[in-house]
């Protein structure tokens, strides 16, 4: 959107710091998601695996609408791309529409599920 370099130099920062951030968090949710079932290296290996098919789609998808409708349709598509993604993310992890104190509780009967290793407290 701009040539300005300090524009993209501020631009640039802040996408390396929502890559950091991503980065640190993604294996604590999907040991959040997967605790108790053995199966978090597997989760974790498709999730990557999905990103890795994800990214090379995105650069090619992007390429075909730049070429047949422009730069701004392709930003569009991929905006619209992201916008599902967030609504999937949003209605699919229960935990992201529950109130604060229905986040950790079990079913009914249940006792509330451990704390994951990461955010236990060392003794």
């Amino acid at each position: 959107m701009s040539d300005n370099q300090f524009w993209l130099l501020a631009v640039q920062t802040l996408d390396g710091v929502g890559a950091g951030l991503f980065g640190a968090l993604f294996p604590i949710i999907v040991a959040d998601l997967m605790r108790g079932t053995g199966r978090y290296n597997i989760a974790q290996g498709a999730i990557l695996t999905a990103q890795g098919i994800g990214a090379a789609l995105s650069t090619t998808l992007a390429g075909v609408v730049v070429v047949h409708a422009g730069y701004s349709a392709a930003f569009l598509t991929l905006a619209g791309v992201a916008l599902a993604g967030a609504l999937v993310f949003f209605f699919g992890m229960p935990e992201t529409c529950a109130r604060p104190a229905e986040r950790f509780a079990g079913r009914p009967g249940e006792e509330p599920a451990p704390a994951s290793v990461v955010t236990r407290p060392i003794a």
